[in-house]
């Protein structure tokens, strides 16, 4: 009995010890801190000072280091020799915001000044080791693994420069393959050199779009050997580069990108920015006298249509008045004309300072059917009769573009009633008809050779032409169902 009795006294001791409440000291007995890791520049970088831009920052950052309990650490950047060791570093920097931050940001110069005061000589390219260290106070403590980079002193250099034009842009630029006087210009910034001495040079290069700079299809040095920023090119010479590098359909746009690479001494540098181009080569023809509508306005001509056979022939059927006339290539401008060469043939003027050519001669208002061919300098001039041609009401283009709804209607004027003409813009590729304002009875469409053509003649419930994406001057002649698509 003694003993069941010291044993149940003894569990209740044990139950009663068991619930005693014990007290844990939490109070805060020390610091700490979090591994980081390095993030930028990346190991093994490659980065050469450029005595032009002294004031381009180089930025140093790394993943900031959880803190200990009470004190946040500051950093030091700090960098040997490859050879060396980070016990015993090249440079020392502490970090932005007094060390606070988790970043450095140093200029070009400041860090060419660090490796000046180290006796590192200009021009020298020194292999580094690089870390950062976090201090709390109490704690030190570097990012778990460091990166290599190697820099290059300030030597030769070339600033910072952009491009000028052509810009990019979504419209192509027509340019005449027959023309040596027009010239096509490339315009960039100056490129200044680190080093007065060696004065910065520039090459233009040319790439397919999508094209690699380090493989241009063409490449040339800038006017003036070189040292010039522009490099112009005769439209015919830029019309035989393009053929000989497989762009052999002239009537198709040209895609191509391009940029300048500038040197000055050892050191090359691409322009900002690379630019896009398109390039359509044809002559494009335009009437202008006191026989067509709008006079001798050449900001405002009359626009030829051309000839499916012979590209070099152009034509207009329809009203002229009592006057003269000439053809001009280039809305605005007077610097190639053709005209009359006394003889019935025809003359050029190839630039403004050439004399002008003759002028054709209408000597009785009425249609007619007008032929130049600039190529084989023929021309003619026969009556046409339109009396009882039908005279529309309204003609307009439609088509995918506008989900073959209504027409976008063309506008003609009551000199030329039978000549139709709208500027659009495609914003992709597109199908289209001209037509009527309503009803499918009056349309025109294309031979089933001719859909992707820019020009040809209109087919009475023809194939669907084919248009490319972008902005068009467009224009129908109902008299002889010519159509035409001028690039805009």
């Amino acid at each position: 009995m003694k003993n069941k009795l010291f044993h149940l006294l003894l569990s209740l001791s044990v139950i009663i010890g068991g619930c005693k409440k014990i007290n844990f000291d939490e109070s805060v007995k020390g610091e700490a801190l979090g591994t980081f890791n390095l993030t930028t520049p990346d190991n093994n970088a490659i980065l050469v000072l450029n005595s032009a831009t002294p004031n381009a920052q180089i930025r140093i950052t790394w993943a900031a280091a959880k803190p200990g309990v009470s004190t946040a650490p500051t950093y030091t950047f700090i960098a040997a020799l490859k050879t060396g060791s980070l016990t015993q570093p090249l440079l020392e920097v502490p970090a932005d915001d007094n060390g606070k931050s988790n970043k450095l940001t140093l200029t070009q110069k400041q860090l060419d000044d660090l490796l000046k005061a180290k006796n590192v000589a200009e021009g020298t390219k020194t292999d580094l080791i690089w870390n950062v260290r976090a201090d709390n106070g109490s704690k030190k403590e570097m990012a778990g693994t460091s990166y290599n980079i190697a820099i290059t002193r300030f030597g030769d250099g070339i600033s910072n420069f952009l491009l000028y034009g052509p810009v990019s842009s979504p419209t192509s630029i027509v340019v005449n393959p027959n023309s040596t006087v027009d010239l096509f210009t490339f315009k960039w910034q100056k490129a200044f050199p680190g080093k007065s001495a060696n004065p910065t040079t520039y090459k233009l290069k040319l790439v397919a779009e999508g094209g690699s700079f380090d493989a241009p299809i063409y490449e040339v040095a800038s006017n003036n050997a070189g040292l010039d920023s522009t490099f112009t090119i005769s439209h015919q010479a830029l019309d035989l580069l393009l053929t000989s590098k497989g762009f052999t359909d002239q009537a198709a746009p040209a895609k191509l990108q391009w940029t300048v690479e500038a040197t000055s001494g050892n050191v090359k540098k691409y322009a900002d920015y690379v630019n896009d181009l398109s390039i359509i080569r044809e002559v494009n023809l335009f009437m202008v006298g006191s026989a067509s509508e709008h006079q001798w306005d050449n900001g405002n001509p009359t626009y030829m249509f051309r000839d499916l056979a012979n590209s070099n022939l152009y034509t207009y059927t329809g009203y002229l008045q009592s006057g003269e006339f000439k053809f001009i290539t280039t809305v605005g401008s007077w610097n190639t004309q053709y005209g009359s060469n006394g003889s019935g043939g025809v003359a050029v003027k190839p630039q403004s300072a050439d004399p002008d050519p003759g002028t054709f001669q209408v000597t009785t208002a009425g249609y007619y059917t007008v032929k130049i061919d600039i190529k084989a300098l023929t021309f003619s001039m026969v009556a046409y009769n339109a009396s009882s041609a039908t005279v529309y009401a309204s003609i307009g283009i439609i088509g995918g573009f506008n989900g073959w709804g209504d027409i976008n209607a063309m506008t003609k004027t009551t000199f030329n009633p039978h000549i139709w003409q709208v500027t659009q813009r495609f914003d992709q590729d597109s199908e289209l008809k001209f037509r009527i304002a309503t009803g499918w009875d009056v349309n025109w469409g294309t031979s089933a050779a001719d859909v992707n053509r820019k020009y040809g003649v209109g087919v009475r419930d023809g194939n669907n032409l084919f248009v490319k994406t972008g902005n068009y001057k467009i224009f129908f002649n109902d008299l002889t169902s010519e159509y035409i698509f001028y690039n805009q």
